[in-house]
């Protein structure tokens, strides 16, 4: 009874202030013994500062999902898994891993140049690839079972509707939904591109001397496939009641050269996020080119934030990129004219840094029908609040030496773990990272080269989601002044970067050399 009068006391009573006129922190403390967990609090685990929990980061539910892709081979399946697998981890903390089968077979069989290996009659390879498709699922279930909740890609051809039933029903034991994502293409120049890739570029070819011989061996291991395949819930399969049981299965079916895409029982936040991204995934390759805007007035002078304009040397630079957009973005090798985009935040300096661009009409034959053309107005500029600096809240405007001189533990805190710091009454990278992911699902949605006048955060986000960094590095990645980094998404994200201008003297330090800069490079002149 008086242990219960002494909690209820505790309730009630007020905080109280000290003759300077703040709260007594300890007493304060008692006033609120039983405190709620942040939001995310469990998402934020290793993030060590009192203010760093992430409210829009963390996923929505514990789900475990198993993805099985299914196609037949040559068709951007491994393609839109690796890309599938990284959006999940970066933009909504899920643990994720790709099980790719024929990385399975290579391990199990070595290479195999042959097309008659994948032959539905020949035995011997036959139980060899059912073998390397179990391990894979096998795999797939240690994974799941290990994490609380995850995603396991299932990256196969799974041509037909046994296979995909033992997929199934091996992932019963835990629990995981099923999803299964048929992929298709139809369009002959990107097959015709790809099989000359995959000649190229796959371990099965590597020791054939005559690519030519490869892209032919490689087409008709795709012809012994089509001799199999059994396409989802599809009426003409041998027997009917294939299409009557997957009925009752979630899948989806997509086919980006025809921009056709089926979707059926499927339902919830995280499968419907997945269609979202995939039916806006590019599957042809262009480039991303990105540059922080020129030397503003705030930059010149050390402060942080702010909705300063240009500096002459930030002039100078917009001056010089104009002439980039010319010569590298609009312009093709042979000097024709190619439709591009142009996209700034709503802030001065990086309009003011796009203002020397110009924006002339050049006419478009469509794909289908050339005879009807379309305008199309180069490089018209559109302005992104997602695209706006990290705001520094209280501290905008400030200098780093000011943050630290006035608010030692606060720029401690920043010290400690700066990619969940929260500036006070401002953000932090994480939750710049929740903004920026309609801007990804935009850049993956167009088809033209995109240039990105950004800031140093934002760009660092953009740059660590391509590139395959984890969120962790992104807040230390070199973006500086006066470079277009140009950014093309293949397997493995490629880079090249630009420097346009150098000024007269050296530009005031911006932290770009600060402890745990990993991703500095030496051609990275010091910049703010």
């Amino acid at each position: 009874m008086d242990n219960n009068n002494n909690q209820s006391q505790l309730l009630k009573s007020p905080p109280t202030r000290t003759r300077s006129g703040s709260y007594n922190h300890k007493h304060l403390d008692n006033y609120n013994p039983l405190p709620q967990n942040a939001p995310g609090a469990s998402a934020a685990v290793g993030h060590t500062v009192e203010n760093s929990i992430p409210l829009s980061i963390f996923p929505i539910a514990l789900d475990k999902m198993c993805i099985c892709i299914c196609g037949l081979p040559g068709r951007g399946k491994t393609h839109i898994s690796r890309r599938l697998a990284r959006y999940l981890s970066f933009f909504h903390a899920i643990p994720v891993e790709v099980f790719t089968v024929a990385e399975y077979r290579l391990k199990l069989c070595g290479v195999i140049s042959d097309a008659e290996w994948f032959d539905a009659t020949n035995i011997e390879a036959n139980e060899l690839r059912s073998q390397c498709n179990k391990l894979a699922v096998e795999d797939m279930i240690e994974f799941l079972n290990k994490n609380e909740n995850g995603v396991a890609i299932l990256d196969s051809t799974n041509a037909t509707h046994e296979r995909r039933k033992f997929v199934l029903q091996m992932m019963h034991s835990t629990r995981a939904k099923v999803l299964f994502i048929e992929v298709n293409n139809e369009n002959e120049r990107y097959l015709s591109q790809h099989y000359e890739d995959v000649s190229i570029s796959s371990p099965d070819y590597q020791n054939v001397s005559n690519k030519g011989d490869a892209e032919v061996d490689f087409r008709k291991r795709i012809e012994k496939y089509k001799l199999i395949y059994e396409p989802i819930d599809d009426d003409s399969h041998s027997t009917t009641k294939y299409s009557a049981i997957e009925t009752k299965w979630s899948y989806f079916k997509c086919n980006h050269s025809l921009k056709h895409f089926v979707l059926h029982n499927v339902s919830g936040y995280m499968q419907l996020k997945i269609v979202h991204f995939i039916i806006n995934l590019r599957t042809t390759t262009h480039s991303f080119y990105l540059s922080r805007h020129g030397q503003s007035e705030y930059n010149a002078v050390g402060r942080i934030g702010g909705d300063s304009g240009l500096s002459e040397y930030g002039v100078s630079y917009a001056q010089k990129l104009a002439e980039f957009v010319n010569t590298h973005i609009t312009k093709d090798k042979n000097g024709n004219e190619v439709p591009a985009r142009l996209w700034t935040s709503t802030m001065r300096r990086t309009k003011e840094t796009a203002q020397f661009i110009k924006q002339n009409t050049i006419y478009l034959k469509d794909e289908e029908e050339p005879q009807i053309q379309y305008e199309w107005i180069q490089m018209r500029p559109r302005a992104w609040h997602h695209l706006d600096e990290l705001f520094a809240g209280q501290f905008d405007g400030m200098t780093y030496e000011e943050i630290e001189e006035e608010y030692p533990e606060e720029f401690a805190r920043r010290n400690i773990d700066k990619l969940a710091y929260r500036y006070p009454r401002g953000e932090s990278y994480l939750d710049v990272i929740a903004r920026l992911e309609p801007i990804i699902i935009e850049m993956e949605r167009h088809r033209e080269p995109v240039l990105i006048i950004g800031h140093q955060g934002i760009l660092r986000i953009i740059y660590a989601f391509y590139m395959g960094l984890s969120r962790g590095d992104a807040p230390y990645v070199s973006i500086p002044l006066n470079c277009v980094i140009e950014l093309i998404p293949t397997f493995k994200c490629q880079e090249k970067r630009y420097h346009l201008f150098t000024p007269p003297k050296p530009l005031p330090k911006d932290g770009q050399d600060e402890p745990g800069n990993k991703y500095a490079t030496l051609e990275d002149v010091q910049s703010h």
